[in-house]
C-alpha cells in the first residue's frame, strides 16, 4: 500500500510552519542558562521520642507536606544473623509475615490494605529487617493495627512457605542470567569471605534449607519488641502517633535477643581476581573495590563526598575518563556501602570485551591520581554543592525523611545528624578529601571480579598473576581454555 502523495495545501503549511519554527528555534540557542538561585538549608522538623514498656522506641515526626504518614518498623536483625546453610532467612521471614496471621489471611490482609489505599512493604539487609506501611493520615490507627498484627502474629501457613520457596528458587535461576547480578553476589562473597556480610541473600543451595520450623525460630528470636523501633513520619500528631503505637504494639512481649554475629574482616592483600567465565559473552562485567568503614564512622560524609567525585555522580572522574573521553562504557559508577559493622567501596563498568583490559587500567589510573592528587578546587566546590543540595531533596518528602531517620537509627548516628550535615560537608577541606580517598580507594589491595568470557579477553588479563576462576553460581573451576 503506498502513501497517497501531499496536497499543495498541506505542503505549503509544512512550509510555512517550518519558516516560523526555525528562527525561534536559533534563537532559543542564544538564550543565557538561567542563574542557579541560592542553597536552601534543610530545616529539620521536630522529633518526639518515646519509649513503651516492653522496650519499643517510637519516633514521631509531624510533616505535613502531605495528607499522608508513613510508618516503618524496623528489627535490629538481618541476613548477618542467618545461618551459613540458610543464608536469606532473614528476608523469608520479612515476606512470609505478610502471608497470614491469626486474624487475617493473605487475601484479608491485602484487601485490608487496598481498602485503605496504602502499600506495605518489607526488605532485610544486612543489618536490619523494616516493614514500612504508607497511606492517608486518617488511617494511621487501622495502619498501625495492621503492620503490627503482620509483625507480631504470623502463622507462617505452610502453603505459603512453600509458594514462596518455589517463587525463590525460580526468581534465582532468572538472576544467574543478569552478569551484574553475578558480579554483585561474588565480588560480595569475595570480599568478606566467612565474614557475615559475605551472604547476600538466598541462593540455591540455601533455599532447599530454609523450612518453616526456621522460619518460626528466627521469629520467635528477632522479632521483639526490645529489638525494634518504629518511626512514623506524616500529617499526624505525635500524641496520635505514640497513641497509635500504644494500642497496637503496648502488649508485645520482650524477648531475650542475641547480638549479632562479628567476626573479623578477612586479610586483602595484593590485587585479587576472580573471573566469573560466562561463555560467549560479548562484554565483560567488571567489579573493582575494598573494605571500608562502617556507618557509624564519623568520617562517612567525607568518604561519601570523595566517592562522588570518583565515580558516585554522574560527572564523576571514572565517568568523565571511560564514558565521555574513551566511549568504553555508557554507565561507569562507584558506589559507598556502609553497614553496622564494615562497609565496602565497589566501581563498577559494563565494557566491550576488546577493552577490558584497557577499562581495569583507567579504572585504577584515576584511582591512583585521587590518592596522589586530591580533588582540584572545582571538583571539591561541586561536589559538596551536590552532597548538601541532594541532602535537601531526600528529605523534602515524608518517605525521604522516614528513610533517613530510620538510618539514624539502625546504625546509631547522632541525634543531631539531619541538622548538621549541611554543615559538616561544608566544612570539609580538599586535604580531608584527598586523605579520605586515600582510605576509600585500594589500589594495590583490593577484589577485582570480572564476569565475561575469559577466552575472549585473557590476553588483556596478562599482568595479573592472582587469578581465581569460578562458574556463575560461584563454584570453582579450572581456568577456560
Amino acid at each position: 500500500m503506498t502513501t497517497p502523495p501531499l496536497s499543495l495545501r498541506a505542503r505549503r503549511a509544512i512550509v510555512m510552519t517550518a519558516a516560523v519554527l526555525c528562527p525561534l528555534v536559533a534563537g532559543a540557542q542564544t538564550i543565557a542558562k538561567p542563574a542557579i538561585g541560592p542553597e536552601r538549608p534543610f530545616t529539620a522538623p521536630a522529633r518526639v521520642e518515646r519509649t513503651l514498656s516492653n522496650g519499643l522506641r517510637v519516633v514521631a515526626v509531624r510533616y505535613p507536606t502531605v495528607p499522608k504518614v508513613s510508618v516503618v518498623v524496623t528489627m535490629q536483625s538481618g541476613l548477618a544473623v542467618d545461618p551459613v546453610e540458610k543464608a536469606g532467612l532473614a528476608q523469608f521471614v520479612a515476606d512470609a509475615v505478610q502471608e497470614g496471621t491469626a486474624s487475617r489471611d493473605s487475601r484479608v490482609i491485602r484487601r485490608e490494605i487496598f481498602a485503605m489505599g496504602a502499600s506495605l512493604t518489607a526488605f532485610a539487609g544486612q543489618d536490619t529487617s523494616s516493614f514500612t506501611m504508607r497511606g492517608l493520615a486518617d488511617t494511621l490507627p487501622a495502619m498501625m493495627s495492621l503492620v503490627a498484627d503482620v509483625v507480631r502474629n504470623p502463622t507462617f501457613p505452610q502453603q505459603e512457605v512453600d509458594l514462596l520457596k518455589a517463587n525463590t528458587a525460580q526468581a534465582l535461576q532468572a538472576q544467574l542470567a543478569s552478569p551484574q547480578f553475578v558480579a554483585n553476589r561474588v565480588y560480595r562473597q569475595t570480599l568478606f569471605g566467612p565474614h557475615p556480610y559475605g551472604r547476600v541473600g538466598a541462593a540455591p543451595e540455601t533455599v532447599a534449607n530454609i523450612d518453616r520450623a526456621s522460619i518460626v525460630e528466627y521469629h520467635k528470636t528477632y522479632y521483639r519488641p526490645n529489638n525494634a523501633f518504629v518511626v512514623v513520619t506524616g500529617d499526624v500528631t505525635p500524641d496520635a502517633a505514640f497513641a497509635a503505637a500504644e494500642k497496637a504494639f503496648g502488649t508485645w512481649a520482650r524477648g531475650t535477643v542475641p547480638p549479632p554475629p562479628t567476626a573479623a574482616l578477612p586479610a586483602l592483600t595484593g590485587r585479587k581476581l576472580v573471573f566469573v567465565q560466562r561463555p560467549n559473552s560479548v562484554q565483560s562485567s567488571i567489579s573493582v573495590g575494598n573494605f571500608t568503614i562502617r556507618r557509624s564512622d564519623p568520617r562517612w560524609a567525607v568518604m561519601n563526598v570523595a566517592n562522588q567525585i570518583y565515580g558516585g555522580a554522574f560527572d564523576s572522574r571514572l565517568v568523565r575518563n571511560i564514558r565521555e573521553d574513551k566511549g568504553y562504557t555508557y554507565s561507569p559508577q562507584s558506589t559507598f556501602q556502609a553497614m553496622g559493622q564494615a562497609g565496602l567501596y565497589r566501581a563498577v563498568a559494563d565494557v566491550r570485551n576488546d577493552v577490558t583490559g584497557a577499562t581495569l587500567k583507567e579504572i585504577y589510573g584515576e584511582i591512583d591520581r585521587f590518592r596522589e592528587g586530591g580533588p582540584a578546587e572545582a571538583e571539591l566546590v561541586n561536589a559538596k554543592t551536590y552532597a548538601r543540595g541532594l541532602f535537601v531533596i531526600q528529605n523534602a518528602t515524608q518517605n525521604g525523611l522516614s528513610a533517613t531517620l530510620n538510618t539514624i537509627y539502625s546504625f546509631g548516628l547522632p541525634n543531631d545528624y539531619p541538622e548538621t550535615f549541611q554543615k559538616n560537608v561544608s566544612s570539609l577541606s580538599a586535604e580531608a578529601v584527598k586523605t579520605a580517598a586515600q582510605m576509600l580507594l585500594g589500589s594495590q589491595d583490593s577484589v577485582i571480579v570480572v564476569v565475561g568470557d575469559y577466552t575472549k579477553v585473557k590476553d588483556q588479563l596478562v599482568g595479573f598473576t592472582n587469578i581465581t576462576f569460578v562458574d556463575i553460581s560461584g563454584k570453582p573451576i579450572t581456568p577456560p581454555q
